[in-house]
């Protein structure tokens, strides 16, 4: 019996300062949709910069402090609606959101 391969996490990375209603990742088809992996904080954020992380604004994840959070933070969600992060407040962090993409057919409801 063949199995199916493990999917491989891709990445998006978000430099420093990107403006703040970024939408990091887009759901291109109905078929798939996106996992959410983890969030690596590779450079903190200034003056009160926060990251709120959702389902494309449908659901809130999270909500992280940039200026204290550096490393990285796991979830392990997919997000049916898209993967959003919008940087609110100051100077924005330098991070990376690391994702995949997974069948609709593989979700368990």
């Amino acid at each position: 019996m063949a199995t199916k391969p493990t999917p491989v996490y891709t990445f998006t990375y978000v430099p420093t300062g990107t403006a703040t209603t970024n939408a990091a990742v887009a759901i291109t088809g109905s078929s798939r949709k996106p996992f959410l992996h983890a969030i690596t904080i590779n450079t903190k954020g200034a003056s009160s910069n926060t990251m709120t992380v959702s389902d494309a604004g449908v659901s809130t994840i999270a909500v992280i402090d940039s200026t204290s959070t550096i490393g990285t933070l796991y979830y392990d969600v997919v997000c049916p609606n898209g993967i959003r992060v919008v940087s609110a407040t100051g100077t924005g962090a330098d991070y990376t959101i690391i994702w995949k993409w997974i069948d609709t057919a593989d979700i368990n409801n």
